[in-house]
């Protein structure tokens, strides 16, 4: 399968990543939700490790079971999911769907070292993280559940990629995420852009955003704040 078409967006992803990134997740969702997509921001446990942390990029599916019996088949199974990530070329949202397991870790540091270098920039995992201090010290942005020191193997597993995947909602039971979906995420949480509409919302949410601005500055001169609201409309 050539998932590379899951990837073009006629903007390149690296400029769509920077210019993502001087948003906020409040204003894209504002967008998302205008655009009659009011279900695409995560369940609210979904926080990055780090409070300044940011991350935005495609998304590469993950889905995980639960693995009572260590199969080791599925284990090895992810040197090839990392070669995948590496053939696509871009950079990568490791995206995790862990099956609403709430025991074990799903990520952890090797996983942070194995991703980066197969194209990873971030990571969102609606479960648990470990090694959270070598995650810190790298400064590698992770958005998960809960941190646990509990080890994943004989609990839990890698079953496919690429793959729709189902990630709790905070509006919504589930938010459905495709490879190629994109992501953005900050201390208020993370939204799922579809991959259709990502440059559309970049773009409207950047004019937002110009928008907002000049209100705020506007505000902050004491002029009367019900004209400016008539000016501007609806912020």
């Amino acid at each position: 399968m050539d998932w590379k078409e899951n990837y073009e967006y006629g903007i390149p992803v690296t400029e769509l990543i920077e210019r993502y990134k001087e948003l906020y997740t409040g204003a894209v969702y504002d967008v998302l939700d205008h655009l009659g997509y009011p279900n695409q921001a995560l369940a609210h446990g979904v926080k990055p490790i780090r409070q300044d942390m940011v991350l935005a990029g495609p998304a590469f599916t993950i889905k995980g079971i639960p693995d009572i019996k260590g199969d080791e088949d599925l284990r090895t199974r992810r040197i090839h999911l990392f070669n995948d990530m590496r053939a696509i070329g871009c950079p990568l949202i490791d995206t995790r769907d862990c099956s609403m397991d709430n025991q074990a870790a799903h990520y952890g540091e090797m996983n942070a070292v194995l991703g980066k270098a197969s194209g990873v920039v971030g990571t969102v995992v609606d479960g648990g993280c470990r090694d959270t201090g070598f995650l810190l010290k790298d400064n590698f942005p992770v958005f998960c559940q809960y941190q646990t020191p509990v080890e994943a193997f004989m609990r839990w597993s890698y079953y496919d990629w690429q793959m729709p995947i189902g990630l709790r909602g905070a509006l919504s039971s589930i938010v459905s995420v495709h490879p190629g979906d994109f992501l953005f995420g900050d201390l208020d949480g993370v939204v799922v852009i579809p991959r259709a509409l990502v440059v559309e919302v970049l773009e409207k949410t950047e004019e937002l955003v110009r928008v907002e601005n000049n209100a705020r500055a506007e505000f902050a001169t004491g002029e009367d704040p019900v004209e400016i609201y008539k000016k501007y409309g609806k912020l």
